[in-house]
């Protein structure tokens, strides 16, 4: 299976000449600025899609998200957003937090 070397994307269906096609979704960028105030870039389709993946990659180590902590993220468009032109200057803040959801499994033990 082949993975976008830009937006890093799996690719399951991609067929050119079947018209099916991949395109990146939007560019946006990304920070943390409590803890961090680098920008970092981050393909999706939307804003709150952004920052619920910057969430899930900033909190992959520790998992405090998952323990009930927040962080707060703010999001703006990549210059190279087609939303850039509409929205430079809009940065847009969101609580992100997490959860852990449990699933239970059920197997049948056969008597002899």
């Amino acid at each position: 299976m082949k993975q976008c070397e830009k937006c890093k994307e799996w690719l399951f269906n991609c067929d050119a000449k079947a018209g099916r096609v991949h395109r990146c979704p939007p560019l946006w960028l990304v920070t943390c600025p409590e803890y961090d105030d680098e920008w970092q870039e981050i393909y999706e389709s939307e804003e709150s899609s952004a920052a619920e993946k910057f969430a899930e990659e900033y909190d992959a180590d520790s998992h405090d998200m998952m323990d009930g902590n927040t962080i707060v993220v703010s999001v703006k468009p990549h210059e190279d957003n087609k939303h850039y032109n509409l929205c430079a200057d809009n940065i847009k803040t969101f609580v992100c937090s997490g959860k852990v959801i449990p699933t239970y499994y059920a197997s049948e033990i056969k008597r002899d």
